[in-house]
């Protein structure tokens, strides 16, 4: 949800120190490139080495470092690539500071030197954070833009029970993902994505498949998780990783993939079907290697070939999508599927779009197979078309997923 988001942490002089450790370590895990700058009275909570060693970058906790001889100006070039900055905690020190305009430590003077998004999550004690002069500064940061989260009524570090503890960790990312994070449009969503090429076995060792590398089914797989979504991913013979946090019900071949998709239908609110599935199988499976002197017959033994030729008798398999779209009857399901062709594209993809009772199409061509990229249309139910420039497949999914909330 973060993924190429750039976040400057601020870490200042208090016990909570210990919980940025978290907000770092989540933060990372959501793709996000953290930096780290820390006051010298935090440096005495928690080590330098840790949020190096969690946030994978040098920690900023002099601007004149010889570690950060690589990095010119290093207060201006990292707040000018800055998506968002935290501050957790924020001391009344450091508060005050930002608010009066005064930047005398690396966090002071990379926050007032910096254009992006602001969030403060204070920790102190209570009557600190009562503290007429606290108040003021933190009613004119609010003013000024600056978001806050917390503080909240806790167990403080001097034993009382009062206002003044740090947020969560996982209170403080649910507000960073609200400020620059992808949208969670999708969530409370269950979706189901089909991905890869069938394969249909010929003997052991052969098959009949297509050139599907399944990388525009995950991209949407990963887009839908991205926004909110449950995702369920079926995947067919793929060379790619697991998308974080979703494990794919691998299948080969279509028998196979409807039998996972029928599954997995009942459960879901959008089926999204952009696997590459084999309109045709081999009416016999080999059970043994087909040598090149012979061939199989219909009990699966094999016989003497007297020609150069083999003749390969394939029969139809089962029509996934006309299948479960039959099953929609009231059920309020969105139903999506892909058209590839060489030849009249748009017109065959419409044609599919109304003959199997589709809400949405997913025009592409061949130009698209084990490609980063693709150049789609999207022909919804109504037969509006929306023809997409060339885009990363994790753009083209994005658009794709966009598309359907206007359904």
């Amino acid at each position: 949800m973060l993924k190429n988001k750039t976040i400057i942490v601020g870490v200042s002089g208090g016990i909570a120190a210990y919980k940025t450790c978290e907000v770092v370590s989540r933060l990372k895990d959501l793709g996000a490139n953290v930096y780290v700058v820390m006051t010298k009275s935090a440096q005495e909570f928690v080590s330098p080495l840790t949020f190096r060693t969690l946030s994978g970058n040098p920690v900023i906790t002099y601007l004149f470092s010889k570690e950060l001889k690589n990095i010119p100006v290093p207060h201006i070039s990292l707040s000018q690539k800055a998506d968002l900055i935290i501050i957790a905690p924020a001391t009344a020190n450091i508060i005050g500071k930002v608010a009066r305009g005064i930047a005398d430590d690396p966090i002071s003077t990379i926050t007032m030197s910096a254009k992006c998004k602001k969030l403060i999550a204070p920790a102190m004690n209570c009557e600190m954070w009562r503290n007429p002069v606290v108040s003021e500064n933190t009613v004119k940061l609010k003013k000024l833009g600056f978001v806050f989260v917390g503080p909240e009524v806790g167990k403080l570090a001097c034993g009382d029970h009062d206002i003044g503890r740090m947020s969560e960790p996982n209170q403080i990312i649910e507000k960073a993902i609200e400020l620059i994070g992808v949208k969670q449009d999708l969530k409370r969503e269950k979706i189901l994505v089909t991905a890869g090429g069938t394969r249909e076995a010929i003997d052991p060792v052969r098959f009949i498949s297509n050139r599907s590398s399944g990388k525009m089914g995950y991209a949407v797989a990963e887009a839908a998780r991205d926004r909110g979504a449950e995702v369920t991913l079926i995947s067919a013979n793929v060379a790619l990783p697991s998308p974080l946090d979703i494990k794919p019900i691998k299948v080969e071949s279509a028998d196979e993939m409807l039998t996972a998709v029928l599954g997995n239908y009942s459960e879901a609110d959008i089926i999204i079907m952009a696997a590459a599935v084999g309109d045709y199988k081999s009416e016999i499976r080999n059970s043994k290697f087909i040598l090149r002197s012979s061939a199989a017959t219909e009990n699966g033994s094999e016989t003497k070939l007297k020609s150069k030729t083999l003749n390969l008798k394939l029969i139809k398999n089962h029509d996934i999508i006309k299948t479960i779209s039959q099953q929609k009857g009231r059920a309020k399901k969105i139903l999506v599927g892909f058209a590839l062709e060489t030849d009249n594209l748009l017109t065959n993809a419409k044609k599919k779009l109304k003959e199997k009772d589709l809400d949405m199409i997913v025009a592409n061509d061949e130009t698209t197979f084990d490609s980063d990229s693709a150049k789609v249309t999207i022909i919804s139910k109504n037969g509006k078309a929306k023809k997409l420039p060339k885009l990363r497949k994790s753009e083209t999914a994005n658009r794709i997923l966009d598309a359907l909330l206007r359904l």
